[in-house]
């Protein structure tokens, strides 16, 4: 990674005395991703019926656990835009980490059930060990009550996710599902959901059930 020293201007007194004076350096970290999927599967729907899915992101994290960044993808009638702030730590086996996410849909006709509008999400989310729990809360005027959780743990290469999404604005809406991912390499990645809904598979607004699979492949580089 790409490593920024800040440091203060050392006093000519100090100079002369031989002492020096500057502070702690702060580090950053600048990134970017580019990848390819055979579907944008996102809490276990898919996002892209017709196609594949492009997607990248650029990404700024420092040794203080501040992080921020920009994540864009194609999907179904259009594309997203995510833009995200965060801050993160650990005390021991304990990790925490708290963002908030912004939604950009430019183009009618998106796929993602947030009545087509732009929104916005606080995640909180906690970890022991291998298990994360975290919450994602809508904070949009438009779309409050509508909260999606999930609980996930995860073992070598394996991780086992299952979220609900608790949509108080339409009840054809809540489902929950169980995903599971295998990260074959530090590029390639395959994953396979199974959801289900609260209503039958029928009804406005319900949701896939039969399994998806999806294939992928995210390369990373340092700036």
């Amino acid at each position: 990674m790409k490593k920024f020293n800040l440091t203060s201007v050392v006093a000519a007194t100090s100079i002369a005395m031989g002492a020096a004076l500057a502070p702690q350096a702060v580090q950053a970290d600048v990134s970017a991703t580019v990848g390819v999927s055979s579907m944008y599967l996102w809490r276990g729907q898919n996002l892209t019926p017709d196609g594949g899915q492009v997607h990248g992101s650029i990404d700024y994290s420092n040794a203080n656990g501040l992080y921020a960044g920009a994540w864009t993808s194609s999907e179904e009638g259009g594309h997203e835009t995510d833009l995200y702030v965060g801050f993160g730590g650990s005390f021991g086996d304990f990790g925490y980490d708290v963002s908030y996410w912004r939604y950009l849909y430019p183009e009618d006709g998106t796929n993602v059930d947030l009545d087509k509008n732009d929104s916005a999400e606080v995640v909180v989310s906690g970890s022991y060990g291998p298990v994360t729990a975290a919450a994602y809360i809508q904070v949009d005027s438009d779309n409050k009550d509508n909260n999606y959780y999930t609980v996930s743990g995860s073992f070598n290469k394996f991780t086992v996710l299952y979220g609900w999404w608790d949509n108080e604005l339409s009840t054809a809406n809540d489902y929950t599902h169980i995903t599971l991912s295998y990260q074959a390499t530090d590029e390639i990645s395959a994953s396979i959901s199974i959801a289900d809904n609260d209503v039958a598979d029928d009804a406005s607004g319900a949701v896939e059930t039969d399994p998806l699979f999806q294939i992928g492949y995210t390369k990373s580089f340092d700036l």
